[in-house]
């Protein structure tokens, strides 16, 4: 999959994972910046068609919603305990999604948190 990292998720390590698994992975603030806001994130995700991976969930729900033909949102959902999901679990429940979604997931938004398994 094509995935772009928000600032807020987009650690090298989960980057370097992600690379790993065969995804072709890059990080909004090595392309963007850091600070940059969630419209320019997505805007640019649009125009380079990647999936953006984000915690922000519910701005870029938003802007999902208003923008049908997105490539794609993978939402992550974080509580701080434990159950959170690391970096070897948001690997293990991308490539759950790609078996479920074999086509991509363009238009879609998933909560990631419902591929661990």
């Amino acid at each position: 999959m094509r995935v772009l990292l928000d600032e807020c998720i987009g650690g090298r390590v989960l980057r370097d994972a992600l690379r790993a698994a065969g995804h072709d992975v890059v990080r909004s603030v090595d392309k963007l910046g850091g600070g940059v806001d969630d419209h320019a994130v997505f805007v640019y995700s649009c125009m380079h068609n990647r999936i953006v991976m984000t915690y922000n969930n519910i701005d870029f729900r938003r802007l999902g919603e208003a923008t049908p033909g997105h490539p794609g949102l993978l939402l992550v959902y974080r509580d701080n305990k434990q159950a959170d999901m690391n970096v070897a679990e948001i690997v293990k429940a991308l490539a759950n999604v790609e078996h479920i979604y074999p086509d991509g997931i363009a238009g879609e938004t998933i909560v990631l948190n419902a591929f661990r398994w």
